[in-house]
């Protein structure tokens, strides 16, 4: 009876065959396939295949869905033959967050974390990591100083700056391990956790207080191999260009500032017509020498600098072993043109070239023991002129902006006996030529190699109670730089017989022309990392969720021979969670720096974090058609900073009492004699500044997860901060270690907020925003009681601007009034800036120096992400910008004639004294032109070019196409995709071209816009 009605139900319906896999093609056991409408269903089996009966093969649409993976409709069209490939869902993706030494689930994470991971990364073009992230974690600020090849790091804050010990970087670590992050692969990156609160970082101990970044690379997965190339070609191009002006106008400007200087011409009015001349091209031989138009820029920049990326990696493994690895090859040029003369060809710009290999194998030896190993290596080849140029300064732009192209030519060339002679332009006043030293004056060629290894055993102990496991891991790192230094000083000449310019003898010299020397110099830096730790995870009576973690670490890092750093300490976590709902966690960290005397070195961080996930509640139920997720949080903690810098360079040992040798201490008659002194009177009480942290957060999903977000509101207060003694008088004699006697405060909030949803079949797309506010204040930092307020900085941000108040131009009544302020900086004019007498002494000096603008660390970020995908086509952008800081740039970028120097645009529209004083009053942006030192009075720091650093940027954009899985399945591969992207590409500023507002001003390599195109392909 049975087999009757069973081949009755056949006969009215279609079988249906067909396959469900991943994107990889790896098939998906499990997979649940409904025919929509009924409730006719079933499960893919071993190899991903199902078998099922439809209706009508022409109406029918199936359901596909499988854990971990986006729910697909698929219309049969009549087709009774399928497959059906999966997309891994997003919010599932995340659902693992990596926190401080360990991993958790993020319904169960109640400390303020962030995570990104890979494909986020790689929408920016950008091959530096710290680059990468900006704009992508709510909280973080990047500020990138410099776009120079190989020295484009970006600086990175969590929730602003709470000290003024040290740079206030957070701890950095990849893998588990501290270390250099920017320039591996964003290829090779699984995820970036951000820990920004106390119950989140307090593992850390003495080093968590300016928050941690966990980094984490790919490793395998139980998987057939999948190979994947990616291609990308860029061309970068300053977002800024040079404003300088021609020779014509740049000497009419001279005359006017000499003029009100009361100094002699120059130049006379047939000159000034011979510069016209030069500007429109009319003049040539002798006199183009005499009277040149050079744009130093033309000369030395090429219009953009070409870039080039490739990887290669496979991913894979087996039930005994996972793996990946990876190839990566980067080569960036620089906006420097390719100008040596160098006899064996070799080349003087400024070139990176990075090589990089990593891989990462899990092994697991037995049922209960896995064995990890990690090698990454990479070889960093950067190429230099032989010039001053880093991330902060660059010898080369500092001379293109400070070079006039008003007074010599590029070169001359000129007889000597039966050959031509190139003799390169200059003065008596610039004796260099920028030109001549990137065709003759040398190079240099440094090579990094830097090698990381991390080898990791993980035993299940399952066996002495249930959840109980271990995990040891050991690491070493090795890291060298050599540079090879290749120097040859040159000539300079100045034209000063016209009558006679193709000889030798009608030029003065400046220097000397030597042979070329070479110098090289290395250093090598060794870490040494290890740690133990035991874990415990267990469930009971399915309410009660406990988790434990106890931990010793130690890291020593050492270079060349100096005594190694070394931190050690151990760390614990216990979590529970009731039924779910109710969830706690208390962290702490004992740990230990070197930097202080062993009875102050040791300080316990605890830190306790409670959390309410609020729609697990019963009375939430008549929500949950709408409502997917409301979580409360809050923590307070107390972590540690041991860092003290001066001047950049981090002081160490601060307990100990420090002499130096001078040759000459002291003189006999004429004759000066060795001595010693004291260098540092020790602080043996001196220790780490403690941070006490306070976070309340909210979570919510709403719509079925469609509609997300994270509110957090913060508030830090820091004590004990090193700082220097500034009560004690100079005649103590002798400088003091520094002590622990600063404070700050440090509140702020964020929000993050995304949409996800679909229209239709084929159309998906997302929004995100995410703000972030974070303000510092200064409440103790030994300043004298006496001093004033006004010059004070407790009660400021921490590296708030102080200069003199500008208030408008002097005017001719100013001129007249008796009471006047008198300036300690030289004569003052009609057009000159007006000073507030802060101190109401009669005198505008150093004592009326006061706080001006905002600090140079943003206090508002933020950040619109949109993004849609159609059939194969997608579309990603983000707008990226600060608000509430200020900017103080170099001298090169502001002022005119400074040090003899050059003018740009923005001086043309200076306080004219051929115009009326209201005139100039209504029109002026800049106050009346002087020459060299004698605009000493206005070239004070000011607030009057203080200028409002705030901006927005289109940071990235990109649209792509996935070729369709039908053409390309023929070759073999699982995904083809081309995209075009870009970064930087415009910037909304209050700068008016003057530079580009996070370069800190022209005398280094510029931030560059990049338009990238790229290709990846998957097997």
């Amino acid at each position: 009876m049975m087999l009757i009605i069973a081949s009755a139900a056949t006969a009215q319906t279609t079988q249906v065959t067909g396959v469900v896999q991943d994107n990889t093609g790896e098939p998906l056991m499990g997979a649940s396939v409904i025919e929509k409408g009924t409730s006719t269903g079933t499960a893919t089996n071993l190899d991903g295949e199902f078998t099922l009966f439809v209706k009508d093969p022409a109406k029918a649409v199936l359901l596909v869905s499988y854990v971990g993976f986006e729910t697909t409709e698929v219309a049969l069209k009549g087709q009774t033959k399928v497959t059906v490939t999966l997309k891994e869902a997003a919010a599932v993706l995340d659902e693992v967050v990596v926190v401080g030494y360990g991993q958790q689930k993020k319904e169960s994470v109640i400390g303020a974390i962030s995570q990104v991971n890979s494909s986020d990364l790689l929408e920016t073009p950008s091959a530096n990591l710290s680059q990468a992230i900006t704009g992508k974690i709510p909280g973080v600020i990047t500020s990138q100083t410099s776009g120079a090849p190989g020295s484009d790091d970006a600086s990175i804050f969590i929730r602003g700056r709470a000290t003024f010990a040290s740079d206030a970087q957070p701890l950095i670590l990849v893998d588990g391990v501290e270390r250099s992050f920017a320039q591996i692969a964003p290829d090779d990156i699984e995820t970036i956790s951000v820990l920004k609160d106390a119950s989140a970082t307090a593992v850390y101990g003495v080093r968590g207080a300016n928050g941690v970044m966990l980094i984490t690379t790919k490793r395998g997965k139980e998987q057939k191999p999948v190979v994947n190339l990616t291609a990308n070609w860029q061309w970068q191009t300053p977002t800024r260009k040079d404003t300088y002006l021609d020779s014509y106008q740049s000497v009419m400007l001279l005359e006017e500032a000499l003029a009100n200087d009361g100094l002699p011409s120059q130049f006379s009015a047939q000159d000034i017509e011979m510069y016209r001349k030069s500007v429109a091209g009319e003049l040539s031989g002798v006199d183009a020498l005499l009277y040149p138009n050079v744009d130093w820029y033309d000369e030395i920049l090429r219009s953009s600098a070409p870039a080039q990326r490739y990887n290669a990696s496979i991913r894979g493994g087996t039930k005994r072993m996972r793996y990946y690895a990876s190839l990566e090859y980067y080569d960036q040029s620089s906006l420097f043109k390719e100008l040596s003369r160098d006899q064996y060809g070799n080349k003087s710009s400024q070139h990176f070239r990075r090589y990089g290999f990593r891989a990462n194998a899990d092994f697991f030896l037995t049922s209960d023991l896995t064995l990890s190993v990690n090698f990454g290596t990479r070889f960093e080849e950067l190429r230099d002129p032989n010039s001053s140029e880093s991330a902060g300064y660059s010898n080369i732009f500092y001379q293109l902006n400070h070079t006039p192209g008003w007074l010599f030519p590029v070169a001359y060339q000129v007889q000597n006996g039966d050959e031509m002679k190139t003799l390169w332009g200059g003065s008596s006043q610039y004796q260099n030529n920028v030109y001549g030293t990137l065709a003759v004056g040398g190079y240099y060629k440094g090579i990094k190699t830097i090698n990381e290894t991390n080898f990791i055993f993980e035993y299940d102990l399952h066996k002495i109670t249930k959840g109980l496991s271990a995990k040891a891991m050991a690491s070493f790192d090795y890291e060298n730089w050599h540079r090879n230094k290749y120097t040859q000083s040159f000539a300079t000449y100045e034209l000063n017989d016209r009558d006679n310019y193709e000889q030798l003898d009608a030029y003065n010299k400046f220097g000397t022309d030597n042979p070329m020397a070479s110098a090289y110099d290395s250093y090598s830096l060794y870490k040494l990392y290890m740690e133990a730790q035991v874990n415990y995870k267990r469930v009971f009576n399915n309410v009660h969720d406990v988790t434990a973690m106890a931990l010793y670490m130690q890291n020593d890092l050492r270079r060349q021979s100096e005594l190694a750093r070394r931190y050690q300490g151990i760390v614990g976590r216990i979590t529970y969670a009731y039924d779910n709902r109710y969830l706690a966690e208390f962290n702490a960290g004992y740990n230990g720096s070197e930097n202080f005397h062993k009875d102050r070195r040791f300080g316990f961080f605890p830190a306790f974090s409670v959390g309410w996930r609020i729609t697990q509640e019963s009375f939430m139920e008549r929500t949950s058609e709408w409502l997917d997720n409301l979580k409360l949080r809050a923590s307070y903690g107390q972590v540690g900073n041991d860092a003290y810098s001066v001047n950049g360079v981090q002081q160490r040992f601060l307990y100990e009492q420090k002499w130096t040798q001078l040759n000459n201490d002291y003189y006999f008659g004429t004759s000066g004699q060795p001595g010693i002194f004291e260098e540092q009177y020790p602080n043996y009480a001196v220790t780490w500044e403690r941070a006490h942290k306070y976070n309340i957060g909210l979570e919510f999903g709403l719509f079925n997860s469609r509609f997300t977000g994270n509110l957090d509101l913060f508030y830090e207060k820091r004590n004990d901060i090193l700082t220097e003694y500034l009560t004690r008088p100079w005649w103590f004699g002798v400088t003091s270690a520094a002590g622990n006697l600063g404070k700050t405060t440090n509140k702020g909030y964020e929000i993050e907020l995304h949409w996800n949803d679909a229209i239709g079949r084929d159309f998906n797309y997302n929004i995100g925003f995410t703000f972030s506010h974070a303000e510092n204040k200064i409440t103790a930092k030994d300043e004298p009681a006496l001093m004033t307020a006004y010059r004070k900085t407790e009660g400021r941000p921490i590296g708030q601007y102080f200069g003199l108040v500008a208030d408008g131009f002097v005017t001719s009544a100013d001129i007249a009034d008796p009471d006047f302020p008198r300036s300690t900086y030289g004569d003052v004019k009609v057009g000159d800036l007006k000073y507030r007498d802060m101190n109401g002494d009669g005198f505008i000096d150093d004592r009326d120096i006061t706080a001006i603008g905002y600090s140079d660390l943003p206090e508002n970020t933020y950040a619109l992400n949109l993004g849609a995908q159609w059939k194969g086509i997608g579309f990603s952008l983000m707008l990226q910008g600060v608000d509430h800081v200020s900017r103080y740039y170099d001298a090169e970028a502001m002022y005119a004639f400074v040090n003899g120097g050059k003018v740009k645009e923005h001086h043309l529209d200076r306080w004219n004294p051929a115009l009326s004083e209201g005139e100039n009053l209504a029109n002026a942006k800049y106050p009346l032109l002087h020459y060299d030192t004698y605009a000493d009075h206005n070239q004070r720091q000011n607030s009057f070019f203080l200028k409002n650093g705030s901006f927005l940027r289109l940071k990235n954009i990109e649209i792509s196409y996935s070729l369709p899985e039908k053409w390309i399945r023929h070759a073999y591969m699982s995904q083809c995709r081309f995209y075009v992207n870009a970064n930087n590409l415009i910037t909304w500023d209050h700068l008016d071209g003057l530079t580009d507002p996070e370069n800190n001003g022209s005398n280094r390599y510029p931030i560059c816009k990049t338009v990238n195109f790229g290709v990846n392909i998957q097997f």
